[in-house]
């Protein structure tokens, strides 16, 4: 499946398993997906999953422990 133009996918939900994938896989680091959750959460979601990705990843106290749990069990979903 061919990229999106600019890099992003075009589906947010998407867009967000492939940057949860990434923190899984070690490619994103935490600081990052953290980074990345306030802007998601900023942008006030419509979206439940998404909603509930940004609430649970936009803290910039979470450990890399809370930080997995919550990538595996979003992921699951």
């Amino acid at each position: 499946m061919p990229g999106h133009p600019n890099g992003e996918h075009p589906d947010p939900r998407m867009a967000a398993r492939s940057m949860l994938t990434g923190y899984r896989d070690g490619v994103v680091t935490l600081e990052s997906l953290i980074d990345w959750a306030e802007r998601l959460e900023a942008s006030a979601p419509s979206d439940p999953w998404l909603r509930r990705t940004a609430q649970s990843l936009a803290d910039p106290l979470l450990c890399r422990e809370r930080a997995m749990a919550f990538v595996r069990d979003l992921l699951d979903d």
